[in-house]
């Protein structure tokens, strides 16, 4: 009867070690199947908006490749809308404002796995950094303005680019249409580099929903001047969120 007992314990022993260890290889097998990630994201940061795009790839089971396609705005701190006339049809302007600015970002780097999400509705934490080439994008500010006949009437409304010398709050009409001037964007060359950290939260192992909280630094090879009497500037940092989604794939 003893040895009957120790020949089912070790029977149940070794199924224990047999079925935990054929397991093993199944589970890594099966996470090392996710070869690509695939992202669309929003971004707000501390000077803007933006758009983003991502493409990761496997390189070992817990550090990926990482493509990053952005693209930014970034305002000036001292800017604020106002309205120029009574009329409901104007559009808010902001006063001092010479430029807007954009940037094209390609960045090249690596993801990492720091937490390993455990079961489908569980948190993984990836370290990501980027840096790459940027393309600056100078957009001069366009406004609609009142022009007057010689009596000093309203003769009608202009489209001209701002001028602090002859713009002012008695002759500014609105905004004009974002289209306007676009043909006079400038291409100011830079680099930029973007660090971290990712929180995905799906519940589907084939499905990315993720939030990402980091820091960036955009420099740009000449100075930009946004604002009029305010200093023009290279080095754009920011923090930023990121909301994501999109797929893994096989």
């Amino acid at each position: 009867m003893y040895r009957l007992a120790n020949i089912l314990l070790i029977l149940i022993f070794q199924t224990f070690v047999l079925s935990v260890f054929s397991q093993v290889p199944v589970n890594e097998k099966l996470m090392a199947r996710i070869n690509k990630e695939i992202w669309v994201g929003g971004t707000v940061h501390s000077a803007g908006l933006g758009l983003n795009y991502g493409v990761s790839k496997f390189q070992t089971f817990k550090k990926k490749s990482l493509i990053n396609v952005d693209l930014m705005s970034f305002n000036h701190d001292k800017e604020y809308k106002i309205f120029g006339s009574f009329d409901e049809n104007a559009k808010k302007f902001i006063f001092g404002k010479k430029n807007s600015l954009y940037t094209l970002r390609v960045g090249f780097g690596k993801r990492k796995i720091l937490y390993e999400k455990l079961r489908d509705n569980g948190l993984q934490i990836t370290m990501n950094y980027t840096v790459g080439p940027s393309l600056g994008l100078v957009k001069p500010v366009f406004l609609e303005v009142f022009k007057y006949d010689f009596t000093g009437k309203i003769a009608g409304i202009a489209t001209e680019r701002y001028d602090s010398e002859l713009h002012n709050f008695y002759n500014i009409y609105g905004r004009a249409p974002w289209s306007a001037g676009l043909m006079e964007t400038k291409i100011n060359p830079g680099m930029f580099f973007k660090f971290g950290l990712d929180f995905d939260y799906s519940s589907n192992r084939e499905i990315l929903n993720s939030l990402e909280v980091g820091v960036s630094l955009d420099v740009f090879s000449k100075p930009v001047v946004l604002m009029v009497e305010n200093n023009s500037y290279r080095f754009y940092p920011s923090v930023y969120i990121n909301c994501s989604i999109g797929n893994k794939f096989y």
